[in-house]
């Protein structure tokens, strides 16, 4: 598919320009040469515009995977524009350029985006200087590197807007080409408007244009105005044209070059190219898992190889010293003559060397001597052989004092080994559970149109076995607006027996609450309290009525944001074990993950896990709580269910580890 025209960009920036200024950068992504730009307006709520260098731009409601890792380039594009506020958006000189200014009037960074070419993307610093670009280049007219004033291209034929009679006839007369061609190459509109003029103007594309009368040239005149004022006035009728199913063509505008083939409108010239481009655009699926999986248990085999060894070392070393404090008392007399023999020499004044010499002359007749091997007095050590072995000796200590010392390490060295093994043990678990994170093929996969949220998936949420809505928060600040906003009067308010632990609503119904929904409402709420996270079994959860509870503490007393107050008897259920569900649903054509109690979900759908607290951490917990739902996913969820990203699985599951129970 070509990249868009000058008509085309003009046309979409004419949409972009009330939807996108006033908006504020939320964070960019980069696959290659395509950059999406997150935004939110307080009137359009959350967009995404897409620019493909040297093709499209456009808002798009099309998902894509987030790359894993985001490169220097777009870390630094982040670093000067994420959360600033476009204030203003052009396409400049007609030209297949896009200006995007972002900041403050008085200090403003411009992001100039080129479509012609290979495409490039610059930013500008306030005073007009290049910050950075997609790629930096020197070019005949004019350079991009680093630190330079951000210099225009020359103008690639006239600005449509500007043209007048004279100025077309001066171009004309002067062609050595047709007439389509002259119109392309010199009214900076592409092949298929100078074709379109042709056909409005009623005249045969393959005429001279050196050869056009006056009339002839007033009727392309026309026919050049009437289109630009269409683009002006931002009288749009897009549509996508088709052949045999084969999409040909978007356009702003019905095209009479594109007369009697079939069409599809849209609603904005947006949409349109958004259908069109991304439609049909595959990308490969997040990772190739098996490469994953093996650096990670092979790091975990050297790990486990270190281990080992360190062991080994440590029980070696144990040995060691329990040796030498065996000696150390199996000597004591000789040792502790020696000492004492060194200590009393130098409180005489002689020197070290002298009672180095004196005790080696008395090796043949003193035994205490006949062990002495060396003297060290720079670090207060002497080394002594008993029974082959070389042992270290502090002279400032007994000679018990020196044993007990050996005794300690020895202590100290087992310590360290009974760390490792325990360590170990460990190890072996991750090697198994990493083992355990299949291989997965890339493969291409086409995009699909994100869906909108419904109110309640702000928060935590599930349906009971009987399709009654429970909700939970997720934070101090969704607590509160669960409690402010969404709960009736005849709603049922839950919490578990646990400080900051969610506020879980269960709501109102055509009938009463039963106690199934109530026992699924409490798994749901200890589930997602810190008892999780602290690894608990089975915990207490408690549920009031509306009236008993309340933001307001009594006079004198402080109440914490995000605290309540229950007055009244409270409704206990004792002993709710710590288990979740995770499968996927399908809604709006896209997989939606969900979470809940296991015999709520498993009401709703065959494909899911169970999760319990557990060791394996949230991100690699989602990878295999992915691949299990994929194994087991039908044959229509299987595209859907690969294209799920990753952290919205995360995004779930409870705070802390957890693992996938083998036991519903």
């Amino acid at each position: 598919m070509n990249g868009m025209s000058n008509v085309d960009i003009a046309a979409i920036v004419s949409e972009l320009k009330p939807i996108l200024e006033g908006s504020w950068i939320r964070n960019i992504y980069q696959f290659n040469d395509v950059f999406l730009f997150k935004l939110r307006s307080q009137v359009y709520g959350g967009i995404t515009l897409l620019v493909d260098l040297g093709r499209r731009i456009h808002l798009t409601w099309y998902q894509r995977p987030k790359p894993r890792l985001p490169s220097n380039f777009c870390m630094t594009l982040r670093k000067y524009l994420r959360n600033r506020r476009i204030i203003g958006i052009s396409q400049y000189d007609f030209d297949r350029l896009v200006i995007i200014d972002v900041g403050l009037p008085e200090n403003r960074y411009s992001v100039i985006i080129e479509f012609f070419g290979d495409g490039n993307i610059i930013l500008l610093d306030p005073e007009g200087k290049i910050l950075i670009a997609r790629h930096f280049l020197r070019m005949r007219d004019r350079d991009i590197l680093p630190k330079r004033v951000f210099q225009y291209p020359p103008m690639r034929g006239a600005d449509p807007r500007s043209v007048d009679f004279d100025s077309l006839r001066s171009t004309f007369s002067q062609s050595d080409t047709d007439i389509v061609r002259a119109v392309a190459r010199n009214l900076n509109i592409g092949g298929v408007y100078a074709e379109e003029l042709c056909i409005r103007a009623g005249i045969d594309k393959n005429t001279p244009a050196s050869s056009m009368s006056s009339q002839d040239l007033e009727k392309i005149l026309s026919a050049l105005k009437g289109l630009i004022g269409s683009l002006d006035k931002g009288e749009f009728s897009p549509r996508i044209v088709l052949k045999n199913s084969d999409l040909i063509s978007v356009d702003p505008f019905e095209l009479r070059v594109y007369e009697g083939m079939q069409f599809r409108k849209f609603d904005s010239v947006n949409q349109a190219a958004d259908e069109f481009y991304s439609a049909g655009e595959v990308f490969e699926s997040e990772q190739k898992v098996s490469e994953v999986v093996e650096s990670e248990v092979d790091r975990y085999q050297r790990m486990l190889e270190e281990q080992k060894m360190k062991i080994a070392k440590m029980e070696s070393s144990e040995k060691k010293y329990r040796k030498h404090g065996d000696l150390i008392y199996g000597n004591l007399h000789l040792v502790k003559e020696l000492l004492e023999t060194i200590v009393s020499a130098r409180q005489r004044n002689h020197s070290w060397l002298e009672i180095e010499e004196k005790i080696k002359e008395a090796s043949d007749k003193v035994p205490s001597a006949k062990i002495f091997e060396e003297l060290n007095p720079k670090s207060a050590k002497i080394f002594v052989n008993i029974g082959g072995e070389r042992i270290e000796l502090d002279y400032r200590k007994s000679a018990v004092e020196n044993a007990n010392l050996f005794y300690n390490q020895a202590k100290k060295a087992a310590s360290k080994a009974e760390g490792a093994k325990k360590a170990i043990q460990k190890t072996l678990k991750l090697i198994e559970t990493a083992g355990e994170t299949p291989p997965m093929e890339i493969v291409p996969t086409k995009l699909v149109k994100g869906r909108k949220k419904k109110w309640y998936e702000s928060f935590r949420w599930f349906k009971s076995s009987e399709e009654v809505l429970v909700l939970g928060g997720r934070d101090v600040k969704t607590n509160t607006t669960l409690y402010n906003k969404h709960m009736d009067s005849d709603d049922l308010f839950m919490h578990a027996d646990f400080k900051g632990a969610p506020v879980v609503i269960i709501k109102k119904s055509e009938k009463p609450v039963s106690d199934e929904t109530i026992q699924e409402a409490a798994q749901f709420a200890v589930s997602f309290s810190s008892a999780w996270k602290s690894g608990w079994g089975q915990a207490d959860v408690y549920w009031v009525t509306r009236e008993q509870v309340s933001e307001s503490p009594p006079s004198g007393e402080y109440l914490e944001r995000g605290s309540f107050i229950i007055r009244g008897q409270r409704n206990y259920i004792k002993g709710v074990p710590l288990k979740l569900a995770v499968g996927v649903i399908e809604s709006d054509d896209e997989a939606l993950p969900i979470c809940g109690p296991p015999s709520a979900i498993e009401r709703q759908i065959k494909n899911f896990v169970i999760i319990k607290p557990g060791s394996i951490a949230k991100g690699k917990l989602a990878k295999q709580i992915k691949y299990q739902l994929l194994k087991k996913a039908p044959p229509e969820l299987v595209e859907k269910t690969n294209l799920l990203p990753i952290n919205e699985i995360e995004n779930i599951l409870p705070s802390g580890g957890g693992e996938i129970s083998q036991n519903p």
